[in-house]
């Protein structure tokens, strides 16, 4: 099977100063510098500021990159505390929810845990049942040493416990009809969705849209799935396994078409996208654990038949968006490693992968994450919105190819 984006990666990724000089184990910020800088930065930032002795060994054991990584193998207990301490997380039992989960949980599932469906009321208890039960996280010490006030705080950042609300980034689309690209919002504490009305990347208006509360509904795409000039939305049901379209006249619900039930919850919506060149979105599908891609075609709200892409069984990638990214005429898939944080692009010939290129700058502060990709703008280009769920930091590159053209701030939305 091909693992063509971890090839590319392999031929170049940070390659760690093998250990020859024996450092005292006090001396995190110079363990951190030889072992840690090479593919994190010589400030560290982000989730890994904080990092316990735990996490950093669970990562050593988990991470793609840094298992395969024989330097790291050689760091004993005393200097990967060393690190810890360096990093400010020494022992701690208080990190953050957030913090937690960002360490022990996204080398499987999303950075916005919201956007999986595993994590639908994901309580204290069910982590420590699935903790205790489920093969890959029995295995994994670092789970089992989570204490219990540990898991109650990732369960509180999963579920939005306490919170009055959860705003998060669901898909982009044309809501207004005016050749502008919109950003569709999601409040999954209370239901709320409304669409931030762009042009290009300016801050226009708002538009509200009808309320859908409960967390068994996830909005999975937006598609101007009936070629209208109104971007549409589907939603999946993570109980059923429903898939439903909203079809959108503006703000309103016009109707909606169920498209085939799929019972399985591990499978999700991960991108919508023009993938046989009918001018119709159809929709690709990606299993979170076994790392299938599959792709729906669609003649307008119908499904007509399916085609499968190479697998990526490494569930450390997740498909950011598809577009059209080198204006070949085929849509290609965007994809971030949430654990390294590498972006890369498969620039797709129909369902065969022509070539893969990773992306330049790597956003190694895994808070981050790509919450949707549009279609190329008037110029052909294509922007990347990003959001970091955890300080409600937002930004979007405009995109030339596989180079960065531009980069702009959005206006920060608390989570």
């Amino acid at each position: 099977m091909k693992r063509i984006i971890l090839a590319a990666i392999a031929a170049i990724v940070c390659t760690i100063i093998s250990h020859a000089t024996a450092y005292a184990a006090s001396d995190g910020a110079t363990l951190y510098a030889q072992y840690c800088s090479g593919c994190h930065g010589a400030t560290p930032s982000g989730a890994r500021v904080g990092a316990t002795a735990s996490t950093i060994t669970n990562a050593i054991a988990t991470i793609s990159d840094m298992k395969s990584n024989s330097a790291l193998k050689t760091l004993t207990t005393a200097q990967i505390q060393a690190i810890a301490d360096f990093l400010g997380g020494g022992a701690s039992t208080t990190d953050s929810g957030s913090t937690l989960f960002l360490s022990y949980c996204i080398s499987c599932h999303n950075t916005v845990p919201t956007t999986d469906p595993r994590l639908v009321g994901a309580t204290a208890s069910k982590i420590t049942n699935a903790i205790s039960s489920i093969t890959q996280m029995k295995s994994n010490s670092s789970l089992a040493a989570l204490t219990s006030t540990q898991t109650q705080a990732i369960s509180d950042f999963i579920t939005s416990s306490g919170k009055s609300s959860n705003w998060t980034i669901v898909g982009v689309g044309d809501f207004n009809a005016d050749n502008n690209t919109d950003i569709l919002w999601r409040d999954t504490v209370n239901g709320y969705n409304v669409a931030w009305l762009m042009n290009g990347t300016t801050y226009q208006g708002v538009m509200s849209l009808p309320t859908l509360a409960g967390n068994s509904w996830l909005v999975e795409g937006v598609g101007d799935f009936n070629q209208d000039g109104y971007a549409d939305i589907l939603w999946r049901n993570v109980s059923t396994g429903e898939n439903v379209i909203w079809l959108m006249n503006g703000a309103a619900v016009k109707s909606y078409v169920s498209l085939p039930t799929l019972s399985d919850r591990n499978w999700t919506v991960a991108a919508i996208g023009d993938f046989n060149g009918d001018g119709k979105p159809d929709i690709l599908l990606r299993h979170l654990v076994y790392g299938y891609n599959v792709i729906w075609y669609l003649n307008g709200t119908s499904y007509s038949s399916y085609d499968i892409l190479p697998q990526l069984s490494d569930q450390s990638w997740v498909v950011g968006g598809a577009a059209d990214m080198d204006k070949d005429g085929h849509t290609d898939l965007v994809w971030r490693n949430k654990t390294s944080g590498y972006n890369a692009i498969w620039d797709l010939s129909g369902t065969s992968i022509a070539n893969s290129y990773l992306l330049s700058p790597q956003v190694s502060d895994t808070s981050w994450s790509i919450a949707a990709v549009a279609r190329p703008d008037s110029n052909g280009y294509v922007n990347i919105f990003w959001r970091n769920q955890v300080s409600g930091s937002n930004a979007v590159w405009t995109m030339n190819g596989t180079n960065v053209l531009n980069y702009e701030t959005l206006t920060t939305v608390a989570p």
